[in-house]
């Protein structure tokens, strides 16, 4: 998304100015490009037919790059004659390399503005294409077919805008000294950034050396990118491209050896006006994101709901609820007949239903006539292989002349997504199709009704403001809707727990933990190795410092477990830090989908704690990562926890999370309060960060620093699903310890 904004007279001085700069400064020879298997081979630049003054400027442009051997960089170019947007006819263009269209889901996925959610959550967004943007994809794909079919090794892409800044030759030399040896099939990487803009958001990426680091997603631009002959092969494989061909090459970094340059070395030129036009910005606009009076006509499908899924066997109901999950509704699984009583007493009183699709409920089949009259675009689902035939007859008589209500969708095919998208009228996510290995492994047999009940410790509480988006309903609905109750006094623990890992850290045990060496957006700190260490008797500290890097202003220090864990309880004797901006934390984590369990201490105010969950939907792999502040919730203490060490602990269940102080049970959230339960394997962390959440936890006292958390004791349960008998023995002993 190459949006240029800001005065045109201000930007023509401004780039005269950079040129000048450029000018008087001696000029460097480029050492990359030649004819051997290791260098760059050729230059292909992106130039429309009709914008022969563009071409000209380039030229020059080129020429002032020296490279080696007595040559300049236009030595090694080659003019690719780009497809012109203005004879693109959107009606009746197709083309097997390029979608149409795409979800506002797939902005959001490379750029995480939580403004786009309250827009993401009501409806699912259809976004066409501009005819601009369909033409510089097609024009790249041209050059990756042209590398190939040349057979070159490594080629420079350029469009025709662009700018060498003064230290391109320099930087360039630098980083091809740092990048990888060379992999079996002859190349050193796919992709090599070495033009490009972060989402405002900053984008997600591991430092690889000095010079270069390996993104993750947030880059918008391709201006100016290196690709090796592999990755030309990999991504034509790939095809079609969904999306704005910059915003779709995010979501394939993972099947790719993708590099970058720390800073952007080729940028484009800003004095000229581009005359491009941007799918996107009508949304943005609408979220008061990007100002843009351009209005685009889209297209907004709306997939259609409630959904009611009819007498499916117990994992077909939890399959399908997924993929609904999948698609954006909110959808009520009836896992282990938890929401019966409350939905059948809804549905028999003629009650309004909260959630968008329901899945596993008996009472569905009996009453669809009268859930078809209440809510008359509701539409309903049932599987070929688990109804009988003489079960559904009056079912598929009562619906054969009400066309587009009823699925009979047919799961031993491989097309079942687009079966249920279809129907639904959503889009087909890129993601396979839940299947009984990916979901039922983490979905286990309870009885809910066969529990051993722990009583909730008051503490006062505070609901912070939270996202919203698909997979999360506000607290207020869920119980102004009787989900859940005003004030619950008990929590349900069923089966088991046994210890598997108790650590006293009276050394670093790396057969057991890692020490992160990275950051993320919100924390101003790059965490180190360094501000680890160990205490005297036992324990550790993390510790942060006023230490600058590359792109952060502190350094801190995290640690996280070698193993994933799948439920349990997670419990740490922890001394946390009391100071402004500083945030002391233990959690599970994991990313795509993005599922997390927080526990958090806010140096602001220790005599509080924050406890957080993440949810997305979606198989390992999945690109669910919504969610920037999740749904937290402010409890009191009722001591200052930075005094003295106390215990604390998180257990992790199937049907629900419970947050300890001090073996006391203060907060408890069920399955839908607000968000489903994470279901996938998850690491443990613990770290100290300084926040850029300033309104949250303060702003860092500088002078103050360096200063530490201190950590006593790690151990971390299994949970098994055994007899109720073994729940209370676990209670007994868990009470009893101290």
């Amino acid at each position: 998304m190459n949006i240029v904004i800001g005065n045109q007279i201000k930007r023509k001085i401004d780039f005269f100015l950079k040129r000048l700069h450029r000018r008087v400064r001696k000029r460097i020879e480029i050492k990359v490009f030649g004819s051997s298997d290791d260098n760059i081979g050729v230059s292909y630049i992106i130039n429309l037919d009709r914008q022969v003054n563009k071409w000209v400027q380039f030229q020059k442009e080129a020429e002032f790059q020296k490279v080696k051997g007595n040559k300049n960089l236009l030595d090694y170019c080659h003019r690719i004659s780009a497809v012109d947007g203005k004879e693109i006819n959107l009606k009746e263009f197709t083309s097997y390399h390029i979608a149409k269209s795409y979800n506002l889901r797939d902005q959001y996925y490379v750029d995480p503005d939580p403004r786009l959610l309250s827009i993401i959550r009501k409806k699912s967004i259809t976004v066409d294409l501009t005819k601009e943007e369909i033409a510089v994809a097609l024009s790249h794909i041209k050059v990756w077919k042209k590398l190939v079919d040349e057979n070159k090794p490594y080629a420079l892409i350029l469009e025709d805008d662009v700018f060498f800044e003064r230290e391109f030759a320099k930087r360039i030399n630098q980083l091809w000294k740092e990048l990888p040896n060379k992999r079996d099939d002859g190349a050193r990487f796919d992709l090599l950034y070495l033009s490009f803009c972060e989402v405002d958001h900053g984008a997600k990426k591991e430092y690889f050396s000095n010079n270069l680091f390996r993104p993750k997603r947030g880059f918008w631009w391709l201006s100016g990118y290196v690709l090796s002959f592999s990755g030309a092969k990999k991504l034509l494989q790939e095809l079609p491209i969904c999306g704005p061909v910059d915003l779709w090459l995010n979501h394939k970094f993972r099947k790719l050896d993708v590099y970058s340059s720390m800073t952007s070395v080729i940028n484009q030129r800003v004095d000229l006006k581009s005359d491009n036009q941007y799918s996107i910005l009508p949304i943005l606009s609408q979220a008061g994101i990007q100002s843009n009076k351009t209005h685009l006509l889209l297209e907004q499908k709306k997939g259609k709901n409630p959904v009611f899924v009819m007498n499916l066997a117990d994992k077909d109901s939890v399959i399908f609820g997924n993929a609904l999950n999948m698609l954006g509704y909110r959808c009520c699984i009836n896992k282990w007949n938890e929401f019966t009583a409350k939905v059948d007493s809804f549905i028999v009183n003629n009650e309004p239903l909260l959630f968008d699709a329901y899945t596993g409920f008996k009472s569905i089949k009996i009453h669809y006539k009268t859930l078809d009259f209440l809510y008359p675009n509701a539409v309903f689902i049932l599987t070929d292989n688990n109804f009988p035939k003489d079960d559904c007859e009056e079912i598929l008589k009562y619906f054969s002349k009400r066309k587009g209500k009823l699925l009979i969708l047919n799961t031993s095919t491989s097309d079942c997504w687009e079966q249920l998208c279809k129907f639904l009228k959503c889009e087909i996510p890129r993601i396979p199709f839940p299947n009984m290995y990916n979901y039922l492994k983490y979905i286990p047999k309870l009885n809910i009704n066969k529990s051993t009940l722990i009583p909730i410790n008051y503490r006062e509480k505070k609901l912070l403001e939270h996202d919203v988006h698909p997979w999360i309903i506000p607290m207020e609905n869920l119980q102004s809707f009787g989900v859940i109750g005003h004030d619950r006094k008990n929590a349900r623990l069923i089966g088991s727990h046994e210890k598997i890992l108790e650590d006293n850290f009276n050394w670093f045990d790396d057969s057991k933990w890692i020490h992160l060496e990275n950051s993320f957006p919100s924390n101003l700190a790059q965490f180190t190795k360094r501000n680890f260490s160990l205490l005297e008797d036992y324990g550790f500290r993390l510790t942060i410092m006023k230490e600058k890097s590359i792109q952060k202003k502190y350094s801190s220090a995290s640690i996280v477990t070698k193993n994933n864990y799948h439920y349990g309880r997670f419990e740490v004797h922890i001394k946390p830090l009391k100071a402004d901006g500083i945030i002391t934390a233990f959690f599970l984590h994991r990313n795509d989908p993005w599922q997390e369990i927080d526990f958090e201490f806010l140096g602001n105010d220790t005599t509080k704690v924050l406890l957080n969950v993440y949810y997305n939907p979606g198989v390992d792999g999945s690109n669910y990562n919504y969610g920037n502040r999740g749904t937290p919730i402010l409890i009191n203490l009722n001591f200052d926890a930075s005094h003295e060490y106390h215990e604390y602990a998180i257990e992790w269940e199937p049907h629900e999370i419970r947050w300890y102080i001090d073996k006391y049970l203060v907060h408890v959230r069920a399955n839908w309060e607000p968000t489903p339960i994470p279901e996938h394997p998850m690491q443990f962390f613990i770290n100290t960060w300084p926040s850029r959440s300033e309104e949250l936890v303060g702003t860092v006292v500088e002078d103050s620093l360096p200063q530490s958390s201190f950590i006593r004791c790690v151990k971390i349960y299994s949970w098994s699903c055994e007899s109720i008998k073994n729940s209370e023995k676990y209670i007994e002993a868990l009470t009893s310890e101290n």
